[in-house]
């Protein structure tokens, strides 16, 4: 399949082709040409770059992957073990720049290739039957994720009250390879991803096929996440309702009992597809990233590049009667790093015996109940917080929390969702900084709540082609 950079403006036909069941296989079953001209004329194709627009959203260089990994690896959660073979250094350093050669970051042109798909299929006029518009509403809430995650790495941060001018680069048509596009405002940039999300959910995507597909439920977390991003007047109160929506639309939450099974578990029949899971990208034997890419090889004890290790600090918030405490261990870890990190068995290597074919979660339904707790929180309703988020903590077997709600509620989120990529997202939409602590290569010093490592620099390459965009002040070619 060939690349859409829809912003990047990379400027040749794009042919794309269709995938099987399996979201992410590349094997050619048909194809369409798109050149700007309307070219979707069934279902069928219409599906083929749906399918298409999934295998970039899930590629190894964005959710499939490195995004996860980044969400961990920018923050206090994680650290690459002295025996790494050279991949992460940059971003384990946090030393990374605007250059391509110098930084591990290649997701900005793989979510706006989704963007570029989903355009395609939103733009799109054929008969509207009821599986066009199942796919129009996966197809606003794919762009309206990609644009949050873009958002949430290359502009400003919302209520910083810093840079509001630095959004990202918006487009919502047709595919123009002669046009440029510079950045929006992060006000505006918002305002697109509530936008799409919203008309994502749709009574035409309730329910999807499988977990792979963003149905409803699903643009409803994402949208309830956007809302708490944003932090507008009234934003938190959207964001509570939306995350109610969410729990009453599917009550099916991950039960201490069911921890172990579900995130460490070996066989599709207990990780794939579960009640849990809004959203997942599906793996398969014949579509995966493989041993150099899989998140199984670099999380997993007897991962292939089992260097992603988790700090001590991090395992310690861990109390011994903790459900979740099964997950880390030290087996295989290097002991030549100071103190010894924890491997976090959230994403193991072998499922059916097979290597690398675990899907990969990207939101939970649990994820529900902290955003609305985060949000009751910023509305002064820490009583209420904190009885909700103690009870969670003692179903997990977890520590009981006081003082600041807001505080409690992300130390517990820190625990529940460790390894799974939120930490970073975290900590920048509340204006935090970090500390390290241990396993410190490179860049030693705190980072701040207003460092520009919060926004990562636009890559030169993209720049150099749409002279529109203005980098990030801080960053230089």
């Amino acid at each position: 399949m060939k690349k859409l950079t829809i912003l990047a403006i990379t400027a040749f036909m794009v042919s794309f082709s269709s995938c099987s069941e399996d979201l992410l296989d590349q094997t050619a079953v048909n194809s369409i040409t798109y050149d700007g001209n309307q070219t979707i004329e069934s279902e069928s194709q219409m599906q083929y770059v749906l399918n298409g627009m999934y295998s970039e959203l899930g590629s190894a260089d964005a959710l499939g992957a490195d995004i996860i990994m980044f969400g961990e690896l920018i923050s206090d959660n994680a650290f690459i073990s002295n025996k790494n073979d050279g991949r992460f250094k940059i971003t384990n350093a946090i030393t990374w720049t605007a250059s391509d050669t110098n930084t591990d970051f290649n997701q900005f042109n793989k979510l706006y290739d989704a963007v570029g798909m989903a355009n395609i299929i939103i733009n799109t006029e054929i008969e509207q039957t009821k599986a066009v518009k199942s796919m129009v509403a996966q197809a606003y809430a794919a762009r309206g994720l990609a644009f949050y995650y873009l958002a949430s790495f290359y502009a400003a941060n919302p209520t910083s009250g810093i840079n509001q001018e630095y959004g990202i680069p918006i487009h919502t048509g047709d595919y123009d390879p002669n046009a440029y596009y510079p950045r929006a405002t992060v006000s505006e940039t918002y305002a697109q991803i509530i936008s799409d999300l919203e008309k994502g959910i749709s009574e035409f995507n309730e329910v999807t096929d499988n977990k792979g597909y963003i149905n409803a439920n699903a643009a409803r977390i994402a949208l309830a996440k956007a809302y708490l991003t944003r932090g507008g007047s009234g934003d938190y109160e959207k964001a509570i309702q939306y995350a109610d929506e969410a729990l009453v639309a599917s009550s099916n939450l991950l039960t201490k009992d069911q921890i172990q099974s579900y995130f460490a578990g070996t066989t599709s029949a207990e990780v794939k597809d579960q009640p849990e899971t809004a959203f997942e990208i599906n793996m398969s034997i014949t579509s995966n990233p493989g041993v150099n890419r899989s998140l199984g090889s670099f999380y997993d004890p007897n991962g292939r590049k089992g260097y992603f290790m988790f700090r001590e600090g991090l395992a310690n918030l861990v109390n011994e009667n903790d459900a979740r405490k099964v997950l880390f261990t030290q087996e295989n870890a290097a002991t030549n790093d100071d103190p010894m990190g924890y491997y976090l068995m959230k994403y193991m290597q072998v499922i059916d015996d097979n290597s690398h074919t675990g899907n990969v979660r990207v939101i939970r339904l649990t994820e529900a109940k902290f955003i609305k707790w985060e949000a009751m929180a910023k509305l002064g309703q820490d009583a209420t917080v904190l009885a909700e988020l103690n009870e969670f903590a003692a179903e997990r077997g977890g520590s009981e929390y006081t003082g600041d709600a807001l505080t409690a509620v992300l130390a517990e989120k820190r625990i529940e969702f460790a390894g799974e990529g939120l930490r970073f997202f975290d900590l920048k939409r509340n204006n935090l900084g970090f500390d390290k602590v241990t396993n410190i290569r490179g860049n030693a010093n705190p980072v701040t709540a207003d460092s520009k490592l919060f926004v990562l620099p636009i890559p030169s390459s993209s720049l150099n082609l749409n002279k529109l965009i203005t980098q990030y002040p801080g960053w230089y070619n």
